[in-house]
């Protein structure tokens, strides 16, 4: 066996059992093992080159097969950096975000967007319904996700063009799926009806607490509440489909805080295996209301603090059986507009860099009846930032799950978007380490439940 060396991507801790937990960060291995066990690992991690025998020699293996142990001459970041620029280079597969308007019906308190503008005019449908009929003969996948304003207002946008493309793909042997960030307000049983005839199998919307709460930060431009519709668009929306998935994003701020886990109670009945959620901060993507995102951040706190606030509602909705989304956790990419197969298109037809940078004069292009036509200094400068060519990424042990952090933040602001977790490192690798055992005893129970009904 060549020379090895220890990971620089290891975080060992303690779980609530006294079972010592090991996670390695870039190989997402992680392993449990009783603290007799431990003190060996820590013995061979001393001295990983010596000729172990007997239980030892299987430890080291098991370390190697982790990647907790790796060979001397193995380049980590070279490693990481072609993961990533795999993931951001690959032309193989297609993600098209579309929002079909800027007209949204609510009038959050925080929202970053105008919630006024153009919608999508029959011409511009067409012409991108025919560009993305013509890039899936040459694609192995091809999704489109809907986003606004509220893209549920255009429905009919969204209904021709996944109608025109589903079909496409289908002739070309080429893989469809699509998914919508819906404030769920319109989604009423005729469109549910037709979400999986559409290909819609994840629809996103977002909570802001219980009713009290969301129904402040989250009225209607009239002023009137949302909650209710909302809820019950989707027990709707699970109880007349067979396969889409609800993604529940929950917004925490200082007021709803400590009336979240009243709002998990709203969802006991709902079937948890078709629902996921997840939890964040309130987002502050522009500079109106500060005074409102000031309150955000002074009770949020900073780096660890931030984190672990958070977390408690992830452990909580994993003790309720909740399946759970930790937002970091992309295919070796920050988030999908660090991809060049990414593609952001308004209603129209101009092309942005992500969907916080919808503003005017942020558009990077558009779409013609040539094609994608790019400004090119605007599409080099949003995609030459690297975190590989950053000393503090290079050295950060957080590097091989945020890939570099929010690509936004850096081009607008010039400084690193480092995620929360960045601060709470070991907080999160606590976090990942319960979410990852309860989809384990989550496979395992459906497994059985599937040989149950076999035997009958």
């Amino acid at each position: 066996m060549a020379d090895l060396k220890i990971s620089k991507y290891n975080i060992f801790f303690e779980d609530y059992e006294g079972n010592m937990i090991a996670v390695n960060l870039l190989s997402r291995a992680i392993a449990r093992v009783n603290k007799e066990k431990y003190e060996k690992i820590k013995e061979i991690l001393r001295d990983p080159n010596r000729e172990w025998k007997g239980e030892y020699e299987k430890l080291k293996r098991d370390l190697v097969f982790g990647r907790y142990l790796i060979e001397e001459q193995f380049d980590e970041l070279q490693h990481l950096k072609m993961l990533n620029y795999t993931a951001r280079f690959d032309r193989s597969s297609t993600t098209f975000t579309i929002m079909p308007t800027f007209e949204c019906n609510f009038d959050c308190v925080y929202c970053y967007e105008k919630k006024t503008g153009p919608s999508m005019r029959e011409e511009t449908t067409q012409r991108i319904a025919n560009y993305i009929c013509k890039v899936s003969e040459r694609k192995r996948t091809i999704h489109i996700g809907w986003f606004g304003g509220e893209p549920l207002i255009e429905f009919d946008t969204i209904r021709l063009i996944n109608e025109q493309v589903k079909k496409v793909c289908e002739e070309n042997k080429t893989n469809f799926s699509s998914s919508i960030s819906t404030n769920g307000y319109l989604l009423d049983e005729k469109k549910a009806l037709l979400f999986e005839e559409l290909g819609i199998r994840n629809v996103q919307i977002t909570l802001d607490g219980p009713p009290e709460f969301h129904d402040r930060y989250r009225p209607l431009k009239g002023g009137q509440g949302t909650f209710h519709v909302i809820f019950k668009n989707m027990s709707i929306l699970l109880e007349e489909t067979e396969s889409v998935m609800v993604t529940l994003r929950i917004n925490v701020g200082p007021d709803n805080y400590d009336s979240i886990s009243n709002l998990l109670d709203m969802f006991e009945d709902f079937p948890k295996s078709r629902m996921r959620v997840y939890f964040r901060w309130i987002f502050q993507g522009s500079e109106d209301n500060k005074e409102f995102h000031t309150k955000v951040r002074e009770f949020r706190g900073y780096g660890r603090e931030a984190f672990e606030k958070l977390a408690i509602f992830y452990m909580e909705a994993l003790k309720r059986n909740f399946n759970v989304m930790l937002p970091i956790l992309t295919h070796h990419m920050y988030c999908e507009y660090d991809s060049i197969s990414s593609i952001l298109i308004g209603p129209r037809g101009e092309i942005y860099p992500c969907t916080v940078a919808v503003n005017e004069g942020e558009e990077i292009g558009r779409i013609t009846e040539k094609g994608l036509e790019y400004d090119k200094v605007k599409y080099l400068n949003w995609h030459r930032l690297d975190p590989f060519e950053d000393e503090k990424c290079r050295e950060c042990i957080l590097l091989p799950l945020c890939m570099g952090g929010c690509r936004y933040t850096r081009v607008r602001n010039g400084y690193r978007g480092c995620p929360e977790e960045r601060k709470a490192v070991e907080s999160f690798a606590r976090l990942w380490y319960v979410v990852k055992k309860h989809e384990k005893q989550s496979k395992s129970q459906c497994l059985a439940l599937n040989r149950e009904s076999d035997e009958n």
